[in-house]
């Protein structure tokens, strides 16, 4: 028999839930910047960068070889780079935390966390996994209704 979530666990449910929402879209939507800046960095040999000797926000151009000067700045390229790996650890978490609260199986984390890799996933899973907690929730709670009403 699989292991189901204590009812004194859904309001943590909920919470650990509102989190991997959040943090699914913020994944998603730095993940997409990432391939964005990827592309244009190794195909068009271009980098963001910001305060720069070209000036506030620039595309500066990239040289893999090191002959072009190098550009003063703050580089967003390598920031949205270093940003979402670190949403992504939050993402895993986020994961981690609903995952074990659900008592889900390990494929599951599994197919949370390719949420955060695979562009344009996260959106999806985020819609599934919600949908697949209120409604088991919902549906735990109607039965524990039911229970309480039947003994009385």
């Amino acid at each position: 028999m699989a292991l189901a979530p204590k009812p004194q666990d859904f309001p943590k449910i909920r919470g650990a839930l509102k989190f991997y929402q959040v943090f699914a879209y913020i994944t998603g939507i730095m993940l997409l910047l990432l391939v964005s800046e990827m592309i244009v960095k190794y195909g068009f040999h271009y980098e963001l960068y910001a305060f720069s000797d070209y000036g506030f926000l620039a595309f500066v151009p990239w040289d893999p070889t090191g002959t072009l000067p190098v550009a003063h700045g703050i580089n967003l390229s390598t920031g949205i780079l270093i940003a979402h790996g670190w949403l992504y650890v939050v993402y895993l978490f986020s994961d981690f935390r609903l995952w074990s609260l659900m008592r889900w199986n390990f494929a599951k984390f599994v197919q949370i966390a390719l949420g955060g890799v695979i562009p344009f996933l996260s959106f999806f899973v985020e819609a599934i996994i919600t949908k697949q907690v209120r409604t088991y929730l919902a549906g735990r709670e109607a039965e524990e209704a039911n229970l309480v009403e039947a003994s009385h």
